[in-house]
């Protein structure tokens, strides 16, 4: 575990291996999806919007950027850098059941989503109060 904390403490390698991750996926995926992606959910099941595919493709991996800069200007300590380790790699999560969705693999993103969030929630409240 204690290997695992060290790995999720370094927020730029997990940061550059997650949009990375993305891009690549996104390129090799792009000529296979639709031209509008579905893209966020409001609801159980349905696609609540979509979005031009390049937007699809690029938008993951530059929230990821953003918040590894954000990170790094505001200089958060070793928990709060797992955390955000956590939620980029959630956000890969995401990402990969979007493009599943779009390329016709029935995946429940809304329900899969808001499981994983609790879980960075769980972690996240856990080492705040250990």
């Amino acid at each position: 575990m204690t290997r695992l904390r060290g790995l999720l403490t370094e927020q730029k390698t997990v940061a550059g291996g997650v949009a990375g991750a993305l891009v690549l996926l996104g390129v090799a995926l792009y000529p296979a999806l639709p031209d509008r992606v579905a893209f966020y959910w409001l609801g159980p099941g349905e696609a609540d919007g979509t979005v031009p595919k390049l937007v699809a493709v690029l938008f993951m991996p530059a929230v990821v950027v953003f918040m590894s800069l954000l990170f790094e200007r505001v200089g958060v300590d070793a928990d709060n850098r797992v955390v955000g380790s956590l939620a980029m790699l959630l956000l890969l999560v995401v990402q990969v059941m979007v493009f599943m969705v779009n390329l016709g693999v029935d995946v429940p993103v809304v329900p899969v989503s808001l499981a994983l969030v609790s879980a960075l929630v769980a972690v996240a409240v856990w080492l705040e109060v250990r």
